[in-house]
């Protein structure tokens, strides 16, 4: 879908508006951008618009436009004054958690109910972690784009080969119980997913975000969190902490197999559970 540029004061934010009624913002996770779709047709046919801004960093949006969760937040209110939109449905997802989390607590009138899915919701990885010091390297601005050619390569020709090595970065479930859980339509969304990412300049920024617990006490809209407990990339731990301090907010965990929660054979309960919330 064709992007659109909003020049904000510090510096033009790209997005996406899809569909036609309530507005449903989707803060995509990290290595994606405002082409995002993971999940979006079933909301689209139930009568919801979706709108996407690529991140801070990432695509066509100036790193200036947020380095942190707190000042992409703001800018995204910004955002919505330009689109003349009032309150949003708000999903957080992944790496994009902390600035969901932001947006609600600071600017609760703009936010009619949130999703936190798979999301972080503090601390995620610190300078000390292996995966932290590789993701500064590898997902770098400098080597990103030869990384995700060579995936792009991989899932262009080999699309199970690059399941069976891929998936399993995102869950602890064994090689042979995720596989299970896929069709050859989930094969196919995840080739789309490598097709559409890159990591930018924006990677970088959101391994520095942050989410105090003063910000997820201060949330109080209705609020569901999605994640599976099997989770590799962003723990189960980040969703107990997030229903642990936001007021009257709900878990769902079902039995999805790892932290892509809308591929496998559970996303239809994904779906189904998200529907009747914003409903």
């Amino acid at each position: 879908m064709e992007s659109k540029i909003a020049e904000l004061k510090k510096g033009k934010m790209e997005y996406t508006l899809r569909g036609e009624g309530p507005v449903i913002s989707n803060l995509h996770g990290g290595h994606s951008n405002c082409q995002e779709s993971f999940g979006y047709q079933p909301l689209l046919n139930s009568g919801y618009s979706i709108l996407t801004p690529s991140r801070p960093g990432y695509s066509r949006t100036d790193v200036e436009a947020g380095r942190t969760a707190a000042e992409t937040a703001a800018s995204l209110v910004e955002l919505l004054d330009y689109l003349k939109i009032g309150e949003v449905y708000l999903i957080g997802v992944s790496a994009g958690g902390p600035t969901a989390i932001y947006l609600t607590a600071n600017y609760p009138a703009r936010v009619k109910k949130l999703v936190l899915e798979s999301a972080a919701s503090k601390a995620w990885l610190t300078k000390n972690d292996l995966d932290y010091k590789v993701g500064k390297i590898i997902f770098s601005p400098k080597l990103q784009h030869l990384v995700w050619s060579i995936l792009r390569q991989i899932a262009n020709n080999f699309p199970n080969f690059l399941a069976k090595i891929f998936l399993p970065q995102f869950s602890t479930l064994s090689k042979k119980e995720i596989l299970n859980q896929m069709d050859s339509s989930d094969i196919k969304e995840l080739v789309k997913m490598i097709n559409r990412y890159a990591s930018d300049n924006g990677f970088i920024y959101d391994l520095e975000h942050q989410t105090e617990k003063e910000v997820l006490q201060k949330i109080e809209v209705p609020t569901l969190v999605m994640h599976s407990k099997y989770d590799k990339s962003v723990s189960f731990e980040h969703a107990e902490y997030a229903v642990a301090n936001i007021k009257g907010s709900e878990i769902y965990a079902d039995d999805f197999w790892g932290h892509l929660i809308w591929i496998g054979s559970s996303s239809e309960k994904r779906n189904r559970k998200l529907l009747e919330f914003l409903d």
